[in-house]
């Protein structure tokens, strides 16, 4: 008998009749490099299984949903599944959540899923040889430790659902060091690929190069108090989804949302659609199917999205948790956004935005200043600036990438920018 199977049959037999079960197996194939020589190779499985439970009662003459969760990571006796359970049925006793049902199921189970045409090791130390290879004399990787997880998650509630898909994720964590006569700079970078793309790799491992590089012999911003801002695709995807949680369904229903649908949330005609990060990324942890959705057209906002239980609140329907971004792309090229005087972000603490005062800012740990003569690395400064004044206004590179949770332009312009 599967574990889900086992920890079923004790469900029922405590008489919990609403509940969510989540399997998750991870085969996770690791390399561990230092000094740019293989340290250690391993495989690492694990399998372990989130139980919800939801208790319904009412309050106040009103229907009400209570939850809590526990983790099964190994085998347990059924009396131990039995105190879990009734633990679990004791604390979502306590919470008395507007009610809402569950995700319904359908008859498909199994979802597509093709698999890679090389074997994880040999993709690991592959993508090892291409970090390696963009080294240089005085930059080069002091550590790099490489992930490629495969992940099986097989989904089960009490509503009919019964659904399971296969994905990846390849994880880079890497370290490049710059070596000057009289010191040293490290920097850390992180880079995760929910699909193989060699290239987009090989475009990471110069940008991480080049930007320690420049941290190396980065200088304090000067007399520049205003100036053109280029963002890249990451602060991009940060900034969007800040933008977009102010009409989600969670916003809607809490009152909170700034603006509603078939109103402006910009004056620029921006498309922005959400969408599963991967094709085989199939559904979300309720159950819900995933599928593309329109949030901003032309600069109006075209739908709400979000959760099947705040969906439920609203009476629409689920969009499910859509985590990738989609933003169509501009019509200037890379060049021609560069063509004035422009500092260009490579290193923020986060992106800091509040779409209710009006604000966008951030501590830029590295960028580079072109004066219109020389491009010169800079770092420990701030910007900020009018949110609504920055969206009107930002122009977008017609040339686009792919990352993870993101697809669209490479670069994103925001002028006459705030610096401090």
């Amino acid at each position: 008998m599967s574990r889900i199977s086992k920890i079923k049959k004790v469900l029922e037999e405590r008489k919990v009749n609403t509940y969510r079960i989540i399997e998750t197996e991870v085969n996770s194939f690791q390399q561990f490099y230092d000094l740019q020589k293989l340290e250690t190779a391993r495989k690492v499985s694990t399998l372990e299984e989130q139980v919800t439970i939801y208790l319904e009662s009412n309050l106040d003459g009103k229907k009400v949903i209570g939850e809590a969760s526990f983790v099964v990571s190994h085998d347990l006796s059924k009396n131990e599944l039995v105190k879990l359970i009734d633990e679990a049925l004791y604390q979502a006793s306590f919470i008395k959540n507007d009610y809402y049902e569950l995700v319904k199921g359908d008859k498909k189970k199994a979802m597509a899923y093709k698999p890679l045409e090389e074997k994880p090791f040999a993709i690991l130390t592959k993508i090892a040889k291409i970090f390696f290879s963009e080294a240089t004399d005085v930059v080069r990787f002091n550590a790099l430790e490489l992930f490629f997880d495969e992940k099986i998650v097989h989904l089960v509630n009490s509503n009919g659902v019964d659904y399971k898909k296969k994905i990846y994720q390849i994880s880079c964590e890497a370290i490049p060091s710059f070596y000057s006569s009289t010191f040293k700079t490290e920097l850390y970078r992180m880079f995760k690929y929910g699909e193989l793309n060699y290239d987009k790799i090989k475009e990471d491992a110069k940008k991480a190069i080049n930007e320690c590089l420049y941290r190396g012999n980065a200088v304090k911003l000067k007399d520049v108090s205003k100036c053109n801002l280029i963002l890249h695709d990451e602060q991009l995807l940060e900034l969007l989804w800040e933008v977009l949680s102010t009409v989600d369904y969670a916003s809607v229903y809490s009152h909170s949302n700034i603006k509603s649908v078939g109103e402006n949330i910009t004056t620029n005609k921006i498309n922005v659609s959400l969408d599963a990060n991967t094709k085989f990324d199939y559904f979300d942890n309720d159950g819900v199917r995933l599928a593309k959705k329109q949030i901003i057209k032309d600069g109006v906002v075209n739908s709400y999205f979000g959760t099947n239980r705040y969906a439920y609140y609203l009476n629409l329907e689920p969009t499910g948790d859509l985590n990738r971004v989609v933003l169509g792309k501009g019509k200037k090229s890379v060049d021609s956004l560069k063509k004035d005087k422009y500092i260009e972000i490579y290193d923020l603490s986060g992106i800091q935005v509040d779409a209710y005062q009006d604000y966008i800012g951030g501590e830029v740990r590295l960028a580079l200043y072109y004066d219109g003569k020389d491009i010169i690395p800079i770092s420990g400064f701030a910007f900020s600036a009018s949110l609504n004044e920055a969206l009107n206004g930002l122009e977008l590179s017609k040339e686009v990438t792919n990352i993870n949770y993101y697809s669209g332009p490479k670069f994103g312009l925001f002028k006459d920018v705030t610096f401090n």
